[in-house]
C-alpha cells in the first residue's frame, strides 16, 4: 500500500526544489557573467598595456641598440636609510605580469623569477614581436597569471552573489508557507465539508472569499450544498405526498370494506362503486410513478406518428371542456396552416389534458383560458393562458417538480396528485421539446411547450 503524502508537503517540497534549482541558475549565471567580463576586461587592458609597452620598448632599442638597462623601463629604484645603513630597493612601474626576451627568443626580464633566461617558442615568439626598422629584436609576451587582487575581488564577487541568493531563498520560503496556508485553508474546509457529506450529514456553507478558482470551486461547493439541501427536503416532502396521496384511497377502501364486513353496508353496487373509483384513483397514481421514473431513466417507449397538432388540440378541448359544468370559456388559435409534429399521440393527449385542466382548475367560471397554436423557426409552439390568480415568483422554478405545493392559491387545495406538471415537462423532453411557466404581464398564468415540428 502506498504511503499517503499530504498536499502540504508535495507543495513545501515543489517550492523548495523551485527556489533552490532558480537560485542555483541564478548563481551560477551571474558568476560566470561576472568572471567573463572581468576577463574580457582584463584582456583588453593587458593589450593596450602591451601596445605601450611594445612601443617604448622599440624606442628604447633603437636609440640604444641593445637592452643593457631596459629594467629601467619597468621598475624605479629607491633608496632609503635605516640608521647609519643605506638600503636600495626597486618598486614596480606596472602592476603588469610579463616577460621580455632577446633577439634569440632567450628571456632577460620577467615578473615570473622562474621565467629568466627560459627560451621562447616559436609560437610565443610570434605574439609579440618588438619590431625596429623590420627587423624582430625581441619579443614582449604578457603573462596570463592570477592576481591576487583580482582573484580576490572575483571572489567576493561570488559570496555576494551566493549571499543575496541565500537572503532571496529565505525570503521565498517565507512567501511559500504564506501561499501553502492560503492554499491548503480553504481546501482543508471543503475536505471537512465533503466528509460530512460522506457521513450523510449537510455540511454549512463553506463561504470562501477567494476570488481564484479556489474561491469558484467554493461557490460551486455552496451551490451543491444548496441543491442537496433542497433535495433533501423535496425527497422528504415527496415521501410525505405519496403517502398521503395512497393513504387516503386506502383509508377509503379499508373504511368501507370493514362496514360491509361488520354488516353496516350492504355489498350492491352503490357501496362498492367507492372502492372501485378508489383503486382506480390508486392505480393512476401508481402509474403515473411508474412512468416518471421510467422516463427520468431513458427508458419511456414513444409509438411516435405524424399527426396535426391544431386538430389534435381541437379534439382535446371538445372532449374535455364540455364535461365540465361552470367551466370558463376556452379559445382555440391556430395560426397559419396547421403544424404537425411526429408525437406519440397518447402522451401527446395527456400532456395538453394536464395543461388545459391546470388552467381550468385555477380559472374562475367568468375567466377565459386561450390555447395558440403556432409553427416557429421548424418548431411547433402551443400556450395555454389563463386568467387566474397567477403563480408566486419563487414557485416559478419549482412548478415541474413532483408533488411541489406551491402558494395556497394555486396549491392542490383544489384537486389532483401534484404529479400533473412533473409529467409535463418528462413528456414534452421525451419528445424532444421543452416547457415552461410564465406569469402573464394582464393576470393569470401561461404555460408554453415547444416540439420539434416534423
Amino acid at each position: 500500500m502506498l504511503r499517503r503524502v499530504s498536499l502540504s508537503l508535495k507543495l513545501s517540497a515543489a517550492f523548495f526544489v523551485t527556489i533552490a534549482l532558480s537560485v542555483a541558475l541564478v548563481y551560477f549565471l551571474t558568476a560566470r557573467s561576472v568572471s567573463q567580463r572581468f576577463d574580457t576586461y582584463r584582456e583588453e587592458k593587458r593589450e593596450q598595456v602591451s601596445q605601450i609597452l611594445g612601443t617604448q620598448l622599440s624606442v628604447y632599442w633603437g636609440q640604444n641598440r641593445s637592452w643593457v638597462g631596459v629594467d629601467r623601463l619597468f621598475y624605479r629604484r629607491i633608496e632609503f636609510r635605516i640608521d647609519d645603513q643605506v638600503l636600495e630597493g626597486a618598486v614596480a612601474m606596472y602592476n603588469f605580469p610579463f616577460s621580455l626576451a632577446n633577439e634569440d627568443g632567450r628571456v632577460i626580464l620577467s615578473t615570473e623569477r622562474q621565467d629568466v633566461g627560459r627560451t621562447l617558442t616559436t609560437p610565443e615568439m610570434i605574439r609579440g614581436p618588438i619590431m625596429v626598422d623590420g627587423v624582430q629584436v625581441g619579443t614582449f609576451l604578457p603573462l596570463s597569471v592570477v592576481d591576487p587582487e583580482e582573484a580576490a575581488f572575483l571572489a567576493s564577487a561570488r559570496r555576494s552573489s551566493l549571499i543575496g541568493g541565500g537572503i532571496t531563498t529565505a525570503l521565498a520560503l517565507v512567501v511559500s508557507v504564506f501561499l501553502i496556508a492560503q492554499i491548503l485553508s480553504p481546501l482543508r474546509a471543503l475536505t471537512r465539508a465533503t466528509e460530512s457529506i460522506a457521513e450523510g450529514q449537510t455540511p454549512q456553507k463553506v463561504l470562501l472569499k477567494s476570488r481564484d478558482e479556489i474561491g469558484q470551486l467554493g461557490e460551486s461547493f455552496d451551490h451543491m450544498v444548496d441543491n442537496l439541501r433542497r433535495s433533501e427536503r423535496l425527497r422528504q416532502t415527496m415521501t410525505a405526498d405519496i403517502a398521503h396521496e395512497i393513504r387516503t384511497p386506502v383509508t377509503i377502501i379499508q373504511g368501507t370494506l370493514e362496514a360491509i364486513l361488520d354488516g353496516v353496508y350492504e355489498p350492491t353496487p352503490e357501496t362498492i362503486a367507492p372502492i372501485y373509483e378508489e383503486t382506480l384513483h390508486l392505480g393512476k397514481l401508481i402509474d403515473d410513478l411508474r412512468e416518471l421514473a421510467m422516463a427520468e431513466a431513458g427508458e419511456l417507449r414513444l409509438s411516435r406518428e405524424r399527426v396535426d397538432v391544431g386538430k389534435l388540440v381541437r379534439q382535446i378541448i371538445d372532449a374535455t371542456v364540455p364535461a365540465l359544468e361552470g367551466a370558463p370559456e376556452v379559445q382555440t388559435v391556430v395560426e397559419g396552416d396547421s403544424p404537425t409534429a411526429m408525437v406519440d399521440p397518447k402522451r401527446f393527449r395527456q400532456v395538453m389534458a394536464n395543461l388545459l385542466g391546470n388552467a381550468l382548475r385555477y380559472t374562475p367560471p367568468d375567466g377565459f383560458v386561450g390555447i395558440v397554436v403556432r409553427g416557429d423557426d421548424d418548431e411547433v409552439e402551443i400556450s395555454v393562458s389563463d386568467t387566474g390568480p397567477g403563480i408566486s415568483p419563487e414557485d416559478l422554478d419549482h412548478l415541474f417538480e413532483r408533488f411541489f405545493r406551491g402558494d395556497a392559491s394555486r396549491s392542490r387545495a383544489v384537486g389532483g396528485s401534484g404529479l400533473g406538471l412533473a409529467i409535463v415537462k418528462q413528456w414534452v423532453e421525451a419528445h424532444g421539446g421543452r416547457v415552461w411557466a410564465e406569469n402573464r404581464a394582464e393576470g393569470g398564468a401561461r404555460f408554453t411547450l415547444r416540439l420539434p415540428m416534423a
